[in-house]
């Protein structure tokens, strides 16, 4: 992650405390951290007077709503400025202040010069404006997500990264995207959850590809193959997570369409809820 440039996002009860995981990798690696504060508003009421001379009309208090939201943003830009002064390090910091279903192209974009994107807890607080965020981040943007990095002090250091492995493209894109990541943990676990060994040719040893390659990059690796059992592959995959006592989660995300999954639930959906690991994705 040498001189990597961070995007880190915060809800409006964000603060430069929790910052602080992301700010230290930075400092370390010689990079910049840009920061973007999220203001969700209500979508934009209006009714129209009588006819003939109807004229839109606002509610008053959704003019003082979105005023103070922009006020609070405003207020976290500053001490978020300093902040990063403070710290010695480079970096944007920006505010957004609209609609939940905007975000989804505003992050994009914010994202694509981006090494990394971090979304914090805080944004958490909004769901319609957190999912947003992470979609923009996943399809819109080139670059990895990372959630929950307040869940484990080593998220962003980790000695002990978890592979949700399945031999697709979405799934190799994360681990290259992770793999600055690999190569300095002190154990990496490749999981194949219910493996096909016909599948992508992986031949009777799935995951032993993948770990031929990391081996030769300097990553201390370990193939574990999981039987999912009358469990669904989400809690499976936490539950073995956890037992390896992974600091962090790498996987593909939304091998099936995200609206599938939303609906009817899914693997990177499960992950996306959960807070309590880690978890870097990759679309």
């Amino acid at each position: 992650m040498e001189n990597y440039t961070f995007l880190a996002l915060q809800g409006p009860d964000g603060t430069t405390a929790d910052l602080a995981p992301v700010a230290e990798k930075a400092a370390a690696v010689g990079g910049r951290l840009n920061v973007l504060h999220i203001g969700p508003v209500p979508l934009l009421p209006y009714t129209l007077t009588a006819h003939p001379y109807g004229m839109p009309t606002l509610p008053d208090n959704w003019v003082e709503n979105r005023n103070s939201m922009a006020r609070t943003l405003a207020a976290h830009q500053d001490d978020t400025r300093a902040y990063l002064s403070k710290q010695g390090l480079g970096g944007e910091v920006g505010i957004y202040c609209v609609e939940p279903a905007a975000f989804h192209d505003l992050v994009g974009l914010r994202a694509i010069f981006a090494d990394v994107s971090i979304v914090l807890d805080s944004l958490r607080s909004d769901k319609a404006a957190f999912d947003n965020v992470v979609y923009g981040l996943l399809f819109d943007a080139p670059g990895p997500v990372i959630l929950n990095v307040e869940a484990k002090p080593k998220a962003l250091s980790p000695d002990n990264v978890f592979i949700a492995w399945d031999s697709s493209l979405h799934a190799t894109r994360a681990v290259r995207a992770a793999l600055p990541l690999l190569k300095s943990a002190k154990e990496v676990t490749i999981a194949c959850f219910d493996a096909d060994p016909s599948r992508y040719a992986d031949g009777q040893s799935p995951g032993s590809d993948l770990a031929t390659w990391l081996s030769h990059h300097g990553a201390v690796v370990t193939v574990q193959e999981y039987a999912t059992g009358h469990d669904n592959v989400g809690g499976a995959l936490q539950m073995r997570a956890k037992e390896r006592t992974a600091d962090l989660v790498v996987m593909g995300a939304y091998g099936r369409s995200r609206w599938n999954e939303r609906f009817f639930g899914g693997t990177t959906e499960s992950l996306i809820k959960q807070r309590k690991l880690p978890v870097l994705l990759a679309h």
